[in-house]
């Protein structure tokens, strides 16, 4: 009887430990995964950051180099000034590595509606972008920069893949 009681007792004990162990577990699982979450939120806003600051600056040239161009060409007709413009942004483009390995910049126009891109892509129809449906569910990036709209979105670019 003295025996089975011991037994009983080191039974007790080792599922304190297992229960004890467990919970330590799930601790660890719980602080490391919130610990990677919040690393993860930071770096993404950071990057978001980024890539907003970069597009106002690439705009804010472009804006100035349109405002030059017309300032040149005020004699001629406006599509002239604006292809003469548009040529510079293209020539100073084809020679942009863009952002790392999967960014890229892109500008384009409404033109009825159809979403008319004006420079190459990285990663598509590089000689010819192809026009998208400006109701249609991708390039939504462009869409809202064409509406207006300034900031940031996660949603679908002119390829249907998921950016920021």
């Amino acid at each position: 009887m003295f025996g089975s009681m011991s037994h009983k007792r080191s039974d007790i004990e080792n599922e304190k430990i297992s229960f004890l162990i467990s919970i330590m577990t799930a601790a660890v699982i719980i602080v490391g995964s919130t610990a990677i979450g919040l690393l993860y939120f930071a770096s993404f806003q950071q990057q978001r950051l980024r890539l907003i600051e970069s597009a106002q600056s690439q705009a804010r040239l472009i804006e100035a180099m349109a405002e030059h161009g017309y300032l040149d060409n005020r004699e001629e007709d406006p599509e002239v000034a604006f292809n003469a413009i548009l040529g510079q942004i293209i020539r100073a483009h084809n020679k942009y590595e863009g952002f790392g390995k999967t960014g890229e910049f892109t500008l384009a126009k409404l033109v009825g509606n159809q979403i008319v891109f004006l420079l190459s892509h990285r990663h598509y129809d590089l000689d010819e972008p192809k026009p998208v449906a400006f109701d249609s569910k991708i390039a939504e990036p462009m869409r809202n920069a064409l509406k207006g709209n300034a900031g940031s979105v996660i949603g679908l670019d002119y390829r249907g893949v998921r950016v920021p």
